[in-house]
């Protein structure tokens, strides 16, 4: 059964592609076909990929469990959509500071804008790297906060957690409603430890991964135009009057 991208985008705790609404990002299934060389890279050994796909190099693993912190994140999350507020209220604003506060104790943006960008990273100046990063971090944002109001009810039960290392995978599955009749989405969180702590950097959603779709898409624009057309035309988004 074919599931809203607004519906998923809101369950898997993820965003939307911030750019497809620009007009120039394709739909999700297209843009998440890797190019050649993309593919080539993934089937590389983890030595041998571009370094911004490449983990956190000797960092300590959390002691906690990756699982144990989705569960906290989401609950949080949970109890403040569920405030609902009007969003011409000045409760309204107060609850779009709990979620961004809240989406980014638990969604890495660092790590994101790193590996989306893949091997274009290792070529960007400190100064490219921290504008990318920031332009990205609000494009997600708005995306995300423009989506969560009024959320559908949902269950997710966690069904396992693997870790190598410093990196580690959480399934589980997503119990909702589509039309009337009972939907199960399988989920794939990909998670990083930071600072004594389990971070998201990827939601697979039924094996259809965001960072994926951000890469291509990003790729894509930067092999055509270049770095300085990527970012213009993030900006261009975020300078955009919001409906």
């Amino acid at each position: 059964m074919t599931i809203s991208r607004r519906l998923v985008t809101i369950l898997t705790l993820s965003v939307s592609l911030p750019l497809s609404a620009a007009g120039f990002a394709k739909d999700a299934a297209k843009a998440s076909a890797k190019p050649a060389a993309e593919k080539a890279d993934a089937a590389k050994p983890a030595g041998d990929r571009p370094a911004g796909d490449k983990p956190a190099a000797s960092a300590t693993p959390p002691a906690g469990s990756p699982m144990a912190d989705l569960k906290k994140s989401n609950a949080q999350l949970d109890k403040v959509l569920h405030k609902n507020a009007p969003n011409w209220s000045p409760e309204a604003e107060l609850e779009r500071a709990e979620v961004r506060k809240l989406v980014g104790s638990f969604l890495d943006y660092g790590e994101l804008a790193k590996r989306s960008l893949a091997r274009h990273w290792d070529g960007l100046t400190p100064k490219q790297r921290e504008e990318f990063t920031e332009t990205l971090r609000q494009l997600v944002e708005r995306s995300y906060l423009k989506q969560v109001h009024g959320s559908p009810n949902y269950n997710i039960k966690y069904d396992k957690e693997e870790k190598a290392g410093n990196e580690a995978t959480v399934d589980a599955t997503l119990h909702t409603t589509s039309r009337g009749k009972k939907v199960d989405i399988a989920l794939e969180y990909k998670l990083i430890g930071k600072d004594g702590k389990w971070v998201v950097y990827d939601v697979l959603t039924d094996e259809q991964s965001m960072l994926e779709n951000y890469r291509a898409e990003f790729n894509k624009i930067i092999v055509k135009d270049g770095f300085d057309a990527l970012i213009k035309k993030m900006k261009k988004k975020l300078e955009e009057k919001e409906e």
